[in-house]
C-alpha cells in the first residue's frame, strides 16, 4: 500500500472571470506547485462547455497535502488563482492511495 495522498477539488470559474487571466494565474499556480517538495503530480481538467473544472494533485505523503494546502491560504500567487474561483462551488477532497500505477510525465 502506497503512502501518496490524492488531493481533488472541484471548482467553477466566477462568471465574470477572464480566461486569459486564468489561464495566467493557472500558469503562475503551477510554477508555484512545482517548486513544493512532495508534489508528484498535477492535472487541471475542465468539463467541456462550462465553467467547471477538477484539480487533481498527487502529493509523497498526506503531510504535504496539508503544508502545501496550508501555504495555499498564504501565498500571493495561490490567492490569485483563488480569486477568479466561485468560492462556494469549491469542494475539496484528499485522500490515501491505495492503488496506482506510475505516472510518466512527457518529455
Amino acid at each position: 500500500m502506497s503512502n501518496n495522498a490524492i488531493e481533488i477539488v472541484q471548482f467553477k470559474l466566477q462568471e465574470n472571470a477572464d480566461l486569459a487571466q486564468f489561464e495566467a494565474a493557472n500558469t503562475a499556480f503551477q510554477n508555484f506547485i512545482d517548486q513544493q517538495p512532495g508534489v508528484l503530480y498535477r492535472s487541471l481538467a475542465k468539463l467541456a462547455d462550462t465553467l467547471s473544472y477538477v484539480d487533481v494533485v498527487y502529493f509523497e505523503t498526506m503531510a504535504d497535502a496539508k503544508r502545501i494546502g496550508d501555504a495555499f491560504m498564504e501565498n500571493p500567487i495561490c490567492q490569485q488563482f483563488a480569486q477568479l474561483i466561485e468560492k462556494d462551488t469549491v469542494k475539496l477532497e484528499r485522500y490515501n492511495a491505495v492503488s496506482q500505477t506510475p505516472c510518466e510525465q512527457s518529455a
